[in-house]
């Protein structure tokens, strides 16, 4: 199914019927397509979307130019839920319909902070994702590193050993603050830690 054939599905409308709350709390309706449709008031915007390749039913709320995935907002309030949520993926008339009925419900739900423009929720969601940010950046490193640092260790490397443990400090098993107390011991006379 492409773009062109999604017609069938109603979205726009079925997007309307779910989230007319929107339009009662003063949002207007700003641009509709086929599979996006977006409200503004003030400097919130909403976003509802039908994935063009994933046909994924997914949301997002804007507050003066960031964007914030429904997943995010959800995450910011209840964690728990953020785990399991998932955008729900429709093909049918009656899978965009629960798609967008549970979006809707969660955005009523969690997102009624954000939909009013509270800076302070806002602040936090930067927060979040910051910490998300350096936390993803944090696994990258520790899954190239991890490795390295158990083969200078092998290799009796210990400088080496101790420089890559070291990077990678917050995220060693005991085993590991084990291994690199033991090179820092063993880097020999003047050889250098890094």
């Amino acid at each position: 199914m492409n773009v062109s054939d999604r017609s069938q599905l109603d979205f726009s409308d079925k997007v309307r019927e779910a989230f007319s709350f929107l339009l009662g709390d003063g949002f207007a309706e700003i641009e509709v397509l086929p599979t996006l449709v977006r409200y503004r008031k003030g400097d919130v915007e909403v976003d509802i979307c039908h994935g063009r390749q994933s046909y994924e039913i997914g949301g997002g709320i804007s507050f003066s130019g960031n964007r914030y995935a429904m997943s995010e907002v959800v995450r910011a309030s209840d964690p728990d839920v953020a785990k399991v949520y998932r955008n729900p993926v429709a093909t049918t008339q009656d899978g965009v319909t629960a798609g967008l009925d549970e979006l809707s419900e969660l955005m009523q739900r969690y997102g009624a902070e954000a939909l009013r423009g509270d800076a302070r929720l806002f602040s936090a969601l930067e927060l979040q994702r910051k910490r998300w940010a350096e936390e993803y950046a944090l696994d990258v490193i520790e899954e190239q590193l991890r490795p390295r640092a158990e083969e200078a260790f092998r290799r009796g490397d210990y400088p080496k050993a101790a420089e890559l443990y070291g990077r990678i400090g917050k995220r060693l098993s005991p085993v590991e603050v084990k291994k690199l107390a033991f090179a820092e011991e063993h880097c020999g006379p003047g050889k250098k830690k890094m």
